[in-house]
């Protein structure tokens, strides 16, 4: 009997045996993940939830077995029909300073179960650092904030993920979490310690220190494998891995030939949908414009596209003069990527026009009167 073995039961593992039991795959399917039960990721850090994706019956009527392991070394697929696929995802890039090593992170079920441990037991307000004002470390921020926490944010930037909401949403975005009465210091780490972090010379004591300075692909079982590695376990159209035809990486943990590497939940889904293609021989999948979210202080904000294609930005403040949308433009006046607070159905817009290139007048753009039905007709 052929057999399909995922290794890494983050979403896009798990997502890819969803769509082969939605598409009656006739083979084995065997999921290892060293955690147990596959989980959805983002409530980690959204709200220190861990939430799986469906009760573990649901692999058992399917007759999918789930290994609780890590594996370091696995035999290439022999028979012709067999698949290994690769959905290792990602590890925690660590700081180099001296005593890093008191530093928590935040990227297991582990990790966030410990982290809502410290702050459900602390009666006074934990002091809580976290280095680090990314997707994570905001995200992380805003949640021990709204459990009582004293949270500090140290970023080496006023105004964090730049690149992917624009630097104008991204500097307001980052002030709001003062207005939340989260403490923001710009600088650099120069030394952890058990209760305290140096930075710039400042001592900031802390009871809790989190390290939320980005994430790398996990390529260490690619590698081992002889595959081709490079930023990411590099993979053509049909999600194939460079080296082996019947080895498939999909994820966070794999990079397209000639494109970037995507760390986002939906390219994930896309990735698995384009494996489950691949292993059954089916039409290649449709790939939809990028698109991310993440939850903070109560906002939800949304991006589209990507803004390191834009030439131009576009401003929409609401009536109170609070910046509510930044649009990006390339050269031509073609909108190439959008982020919003609170955007309702205006993502959804905007990937449709994103998609078919199109153009909106600024004039459409920046006047909050205008929405997403109305926007798509200025072009």
């Amino acid at each position: 009997m052929p057999s399909v073995h995922i290794i890494g039961g983050g979403v896009a593992g798990y997502t890819l045996a969803r769509e082969l039991v939605r598409q009656h795959y006739a083979g084995t399917i065997i999921i290892s993940e060293p955690q147990g039960l596959p989980y959805d990721r983002p409530p980690l850090s959204k709200s220190l939830q861990i939430e799986p994706f469906v009760p573990a019956a649901w692999y058992a009527e399917h007759g999918i077995e789930l290994r609780q392991e890590k594996i370091a070394q696995l035999p290439l697929p022999a028979a012709p029909d067999d698949w290994v696929v690769l959905a290792t995802g990602t590890t925690p890039e660590l700081l180099e300073v001296p005593g890093a090593g008191h530093a928590r992170t935040l990227h297991t079920a582990a990790d966030a179960a410990a982290l809502a441990q410290a702050l459900d037991d602390s009666m006074f307000g934990l002091e809580v650092l976290v280095i680090g004002a990314g997707l994570i470390g905001a995200e992380f921020a805003s949640t021990a904030s709204m459990l009582g926490a004293q949270v500090t944010l140290v970023s080496n930037s006023e105004a964090p993920l730049a690149p992917v909401l624009g630097h104008e949403l991204a500097a307001q975005l980052h002030a709001d979490h003062g207005q939340r009465g989260i403490r923001t210091i710009t600088g650099t780490v120069e030394r952890i310690a058990a209760d305290h972090v140096l930075v710039d010379g400042q001592r900031l004591e802390a009871e809790v220190i989190l390290s939320a300075i980005g994430v790398r692909p996990d390529t260490a079982l690619a590698s081992a494998l002889g595959l081709e590695v490079d930023d990411g376990i590099l993979v053509d159209a049909q999600q194939r891995a460079l080296g082996h035809r019947q080895v498939l990486a999909i994820g966070d943990a794999a990079r397209h030939q000639g494109a970037r590497r995507t760390v986002h939940w939906e390219a994930a889904m896309e990735d698995a949908a384009q494996a489950a293609a691949t292993i059954l021989g089916a039409a290649p999948v449709q790939r939809s414009v990028p698109w991310f979210w993440t939850d903070r202080h109560e906002m939800h904000v949304e991006t589209v596209g990507d803004f390191r294609q834009a030439a131009s930005t576009v401003l929409r403040r609401n009536r109170r003069g609070k910046l509510q949308a930044v649009f990006g433009l390339d050269a031509h006046g073609v909108l190439v990527a959008a982020s919003m607070v609170d955007g309702g159905l205006m993502a959804k817009a905007v990937k449709r026009l994103v998609a078919r290139g199109s153009a909106p007048s600024i004039e459409h753009l920046e006047d909050p009167s205008v929405g997403p039905r109305e926007l798509g007709r200025s072009d």
